[in-house]
């Protein structure tokens, strides 16, 4: 008696056992807890925006990555002072003068940055040595340096040395750093550079 019930009390309990395991793979409640790659993948897409249901996140601000000047979530593109323009320095002929393109701003994940491309029209500006000019520091926009006329040749030469991938070349040494050759200048009554001022980007 004891051995049939023994026997019977095993097949009772796999009974049991099997009716548990096979309701588990439909339980959704189960395979969510159990942190499958849907229940990971579903809270970081709606973190980051995109909606989990597998549409698109279109309807925020996107970048303006086709460079059309539309602004994207940058805003409107920024307003210089009259009399000021932004050039990208394309060559520095010697300390009495540069070649420049006027450069345009573009909007970026960072904000709104000026350049200017291998194509666009350059012009000589004469850089005489009265000039005011001033280069940006290293720890952030809005801190510039004043410096005489050869500091900012010496400064510009070295930049397109290392932005060219010069290794022979004296570096910028801190504070200052090479911020893609953009300045921002006025001109005087005869069209020299009267001021000179570089532009931080990172």
């Amino acid at each position: 008696m004891t051995s049939t019930r023994r026997a019977l009390s095993a097949i009772a309990l796999l009974a049991a056992l099997s009716g548990i395991a096979a309701c588990g793979p439909e339980d959704t409640g189960a395979e969510g807890a159990t942190g499958g790659s849907d229940s990971s993948a579903s809270p970081s897409a709606t973190a980051s925006g995109a909606p989990a249901s597998g549409g698109t996140a279109s309807d925020g601000p996107t970048d303006d990555v086709d460079d059309d000047g539309q602004g994207g979530d940058c805003g409107k593109p920024p307003v210089l002072p009259a009399g000021h323009t932004r050039v990208k320095i394309t060559l520095m002929r010697d300390a009495a003068g540069f070649e420049a393109a006027v450069a345009k701003p573009h909007c970026t994940p960072n904000d709104w940055i000026y350049g200017a491309d291998e194509t666009d029209p350059t012009k000589h500006y004469v850089l005489p040595e009265s000039v005011d000019a001033r280069l940006a520091l290293m720890d952030g926009p809005g801190q510039w340096k004043k410096v005489d006329h050869e500091q900012l040749a010496l400064h510009i030469d070295r930049c397109h040395a290392m932005e060219a991938g010069a290794t022979d070349y004296p570096k910028v040494e801190p504070p200052f750093g090479c911020f893609g050759n953009v300045y921002e200048i006025t001109l005087n009554g005869k069209g020299e550079v009267k001021t000179i001022k570089e532009i931080w980007s990172v």
